[in-house]
């Protein structure tokens, strides 16, 4: 079977890049036909604005709709080529028609702009069994800063189901036990509960809540120096300096 879902995951449509590609765009949907198999076959590709795709086979002479590409339980030489040939038209697809984005919350890149535009660091995507997994590193000691992930509520107590991004933030010991309240401020996910904590980023703490946080990192050196000109109004605050050895976080995630 083709893992559609699997070549479209975190991608989102790109409109001028499907037009560009031969896609026509009618009733909120962008389609496409594409001949395979010396066009003994016909691919009909569906892109809808939200990025669903879909897409059916039809045989050229017929122009029946050859079923068996989506039956599981088909085998054969044949059916396996139809398959590889249609695989490799959807994967074109979502190279060129599609860019990848790893962080989906409207908040998660609110936050990742204002830690790219304010600390000239960038998210390392640096898991490929977690590729939406972002790490912060500040560019002159290496040390990360933060950490963004995707993980289901549920993982945070929360009701029901479905994933959700959260940042895990460091503080001093005392900061995060008086800050925990299992409402908006979690024990951290998957880090050192008695240094970390976790935030979701669904706009149940502010962006400005989020910021100030990260503005009081007083062991980075780049973040301090652009602190010199703040006075904020409470002492209390650190914020995160991230584990030395990769190897510890990868081994909690891991875990």
């Amino acid at each position: 079977m083709i893992d559609i879902d699997n070549i479209f995951k975190y991608k989102v449509p790109d409109r001028e890049k499907l037009l560009a590609n031969g896609f026509v765009y009618a009733d909120r949907v962008y389609t496409k036909d594409v001949f395979i198999m010396r066009k003994q076959f016909v691919v009909q590709i569906s892109v809808t604005d939200t990025g669903a795709v879909h897409f059916k086979v039809f045989d050229t002479e017929t122009n029946e709709e050859y079923v068996l590409v989506h039956v599981p339980g088909a085998r054969g030489a044949f059916v396996g080529d139809v398959r590889k040939a249609c695989e490799k038209v959807l994967i074109e697809v979502s190279n060129k028609c599609f860019h990848t984005e790893l962080l989906r919350a409207e908040q998660t890149r609110r936050i990742v702009e204002f830690i790219k535009e304010n600390y000239g660091a960038e998210p390392e995507f640096l898991w490929e069994k977690y590729p939406n997994y972002a790490a912060f590193r500040n560019r002159e000691n290496e040390k990360w800063f933060a950490v963004i992930m995707t993980i289901d509520r549920s993982k945070l107590g929360l009701p029901g189901h479905g994933n959700i991004e959260i940042i895990d933030l460091k503080d001093i010991p005392d900061n995060v036990e008086q800050r925990i309240d299992e409402n908006v401020f979690f024990k951290a996910y998957h880090m050192n509960k008695k240094h970390w904590y976790t935030i979701c980023l669904d706009g149940s703490v502010s962006d400005e809540q989020i910021k100030n946080l990260s503005m009081t990192l007083p062991e980075n050196a780049v973040f301090s120096r652009a602190l010199k000109n703040f006075h904020f109004l409470s002492g209390s605050f650190s914020f995160m300096t991230i584990f030395r050895d990769f190897q510890f976080f990868f081994d909690k995630i891991t875990e």
